[in-house]
């Protein structure tokens, strides 16, 4: 598959890395505590109020590998979305799916797990990515892409396999299973925006049918009312004195 970088995937790919480098090097050589600060932490998000974690936690990565991983899947399969939609819907379903994914992370930490877990930061873009990778499989369905890099499969197939293989993760890992629940969460949310996007499209297509036929009908009423009017006898002695029709 051809890669071709739109726009703002650039801009997100060096937002990532800038973010990377800047938290690694604040946190390991200037004893700076940014993982903590920008990560999604479940007790300072929800009761130290530092609410901006919940956009700022997938622009930190926890490894270069974790970084790499996710810039690659990123770059293959969100600039063809952007291409599709334009830059402002794309941003718009890109931290969607982002979000969603960090209030399912809140949700398990804070009322499953609890514990520990309140004080466990998550960080990383794989909320949004598995979004992407959900609209890629209903945009693309037909187009190739390798499973595990090793097998190839339909785009419309691999998203579904995708979401099995995070699935048993997320079940059978316990609190290691909850980077999976969030990927889940992000390609859940990504299904939902995209079946409202479509929901509502499929309403104004039948609302604009729907005027199309009224006009159609009152035009030709109108036609139909014109010609009865003409075909009546012109006697002056039987016409309305109060009639609009011939002004």
């Amino acid at each position: 598959m051809q890669m071709r970088l739109s726009p703002t995937v650039k801009i997100l790919l060096i937002a990532c890395f800038v973010a990377f480098l800047v938290q690694q090097t604040v946190d390991q050589f200037f004893g700076g505590h940014l993982l903590y600060f920008f990560g999604l932490v479940p007790r300072s998000f929800m009761f130290e109020g530092k609410v901006w974690q919940l956009i700022t936690y997938s622009f930190l990565h926890a490894d270069p590998m974790h970084l790499i991983l996710n810039m690659v899947m990123l770059a293959f399969v969100a600039s063809d979305i952007e291409f599709k939609w334009g830059r402002r819907r794309f941003l718009g379903y890109y931290f969607f799916c982002s979000i969603m994914a960090g209030v399912l992370y809140l949700f398990l930490q804070l009322f499953i797990w609890k514990g520990d877990g309140l004080q466990t930061p998550m960080v990383g873009a794989s909320g949004a990515i598995y979004g992407c990778l959900m609209a890629y499989g209903i945009l693309f369905g037909e187009r190739t892409l390798l499973f595990m890099m090793l097998f190839p499969m339909k785009a419309k197939h691999f998203i579904w396999v995708l979401a099995a293989v995070e699935f048993l993760s997320s079940v059978f890992s316990g609190r290691g299973g909850l980077s999976s629940a969030a990927h889940i969460g992000g390609m859940l949310a990504g299904l939902g925006y995209l079946w409202v996007q479509s929901q509502s499209a499929k309403r104004a297509s039948n609302r604009l049918s729907s005027k199309k036929s009224t006009n159609k009908f009152a035009l030709t009423g109108k036609k139909k009312h014109l010609k009865l009017v003409v075909d009546n006898p012109d006697r002056e002695d039987e016409r309305d004195p109060n009639d609009k029709t011939w002004h």
